[in-house]
């Protein structure tokens, strides 16, 4: 499996924003680069039609937060 399917696999299970968390660092250690992480999660948001969505739910704050933290924690990168 890649990283998007381990993501989201995870992610659409419910799992909490910290496990979500950890999984990325994970990638990110076996080389994956946090722009790239960011580009995947991203598309998730994209094609969960979140760009259009004003409601949230735990899914949409899951990704939010992660998305959040790679692009504020790793300003170089974007």
């Amino acid at each position: 499996m890649g990283f998007r399917t381990d993501f989201e696999t995870a992610w659409r299970a419910g799992g909490h924003h910290d496990s979500l968390l950890a999984l990325v660092r994970r990638y990110q250690e076996q080389g994956l680069g946090a722009r790239d992480a960011y580009d995947v999660l991203h598309q998730l948001w994209l094609d969960n039609g979140y760009d259009d969505c004003e409601g949230t739910s735990p899914l949409q704050d899951n990704l939010e937060y992660i998305m959040e933290k790679l692009w504020y924690e790793q300003p170089a990168t974007r």
